[in-house]
């Protein structure tokens, strides 16, 4: 029987949803075929996979789908296949526990501190950041990660539905599974220096498409579109996606490194990059990486210290690089500085050309885990 929502759903409940979105996409697929000039056909089938994908995601995270996903493991002989069903089981895990934890009233208190119960393994050497410039305001896109002492920063709900409320995001209706913020003492000190302090909603896995989305909005009409990395859908969903109440400023969590924190210009709460930094600290953030511009200087406020540098390199630059537009950071060929979380930084100021030149970018990843003691 499934429990009182936002508590965790049962098999018989979810399978029956799961059976009438899988006929409602053949349904859909039948008529686009038929006539597939049609905008409201193209529509129809566009809305009915999303269905299926949400209903799938809710599926796996309940036992029957836990028990088909571990059956699966136990015969799939294809790594590819493999690592997907084994994706799909620690995030319908990751899922199950946080509806428990809802209906439970528990705080957040993840001992397992990110949303798989496992770290990715770093980035290959691209010698290429994976950080954001969101805005020609220069609001940042980050990386980073976890701080253990710090998690009583992040208050997150999900015992009674009125503390999760529904988001509205691009004209769709949203249900984060969780809400963070920050603690009112450090909420308060940003304010007093102007920014802004707002809750951050966190998304389920289903929902990756509306943050890349938001993400990809950013390149439109933006001269600093190059430094905009977008992951994919997939890639999105095995990440933590904390989103502010308009879906205009978010920040995720790939393990404990901090990417694709965006702020547009016309979001509700501008102002907001430290804020949405330290509460994904708190929820995990240790450490990210960025080009040398004025990013390292907003990081260094919330804790960061540059722990490596790696120089640029021509055969590396994003996709539409102008040096022209960057011309103020060394020519248009600014370093990627790697930085790591202190909590007894915060507030410091960024030093130009503090950390170790590496000559790799996983050489830059390394020396952060070890600083960090990873």
């Amino acid at each position: 029987m499934c429990q009182k929502y936002p508590g965790p759903r049962c098999t018989p409940h979810v399978r029956a949803r799961l059976d009438r979105a899988r006929r409602r996409l053949d349904s859909a697929q039948t008529l686009f075929d038929a006539n597939p000039t049609i905008t409201r056909n193209r529509q129809r089938l566009d809305a009915a996979k999303a269905n299926l994908d949400a209903r799938s995601a809710e599926y796996d995270a309940t036992p029957g789908g836990q028990t088909e996903l571990r059956n699966q493991l136990g015969t799939e002989d294809d790594p590819g296949k493999r690592e997907k069903l084994q994706h799909r089981l620690q995030v319908g895990k990751a899922l199950r526990e946080q509806q428990i934890r809802a209906v439970s009233g528990v705080t957040h208190d993840d001992t397992k501190g990110n949303r798989h119960g496992h770290e990715r393994d770093p980035d290959p050497d691209t010698g290429a950041t994976r950080s954001v410039l969101a805005s020609v305001g220069m609001e940042p896109g980050v990386a980073g990660g976890r701080a253990p002492g710090d998690r009583a920063r992040v208050a997150r709900h999900g015992n009674r539905i009125g503390e999760v409320p529904r988001l509205l995001i691009d004209g769709r209706h949203i249900t984060p599974v969780a809400v963070h913020r920050l603690q009112d003492e450090r909420a308060q000190h940003l304010r007093s220096l102007g920014g802004s302090t707002p809750e951050l909603y966190e998304l389920h896995p289903r929902d990756a498409r509306t943050y890349r989305l938001q993400m990809e909005a950013l390149r439109e009409g933006n001269r600093f579109a190059a430094s905009v990395y977008v992951y994919s859908d997939d890639e999105y969903a095995g990440m933590r996606l904390l989103v502010t109440d308009d879906g205009r400023s978010g920040i995720a969590l790939k393990g404990d490194e901090i990417v694709s924190l965006y702020a547009h210009r016309d979001s509700n709460h501008p102002g907001a990059a430290n804020s949405m930094l330290e509460t994904a600290v708190a929820a995990g953030g240790q450490r990210l990486d960025c080009f040398d511009t004025v990013l390292p200087a907003i990081y260094a406020r919330s804790g960061f210290v540059p722990v490596a540098r790696l120089k640029w390199n021509d055969d590396y630059a994003p996709d539409g690089w102008k040096y022209n537009t960057y011309a103020t950071f060394n020519g248009g060929r600014p370093d990627v500085i790697f930085m790591a979380y202190d909590s007894t930084s915060i507030d410091s100021r960024y030093q130009h050309g503090a950390g170790r030149y590496v000559d790799t970018y996983a050489d830059g990843n390394e020396m952060v885990r070890v600083r960090l003691g990873l």
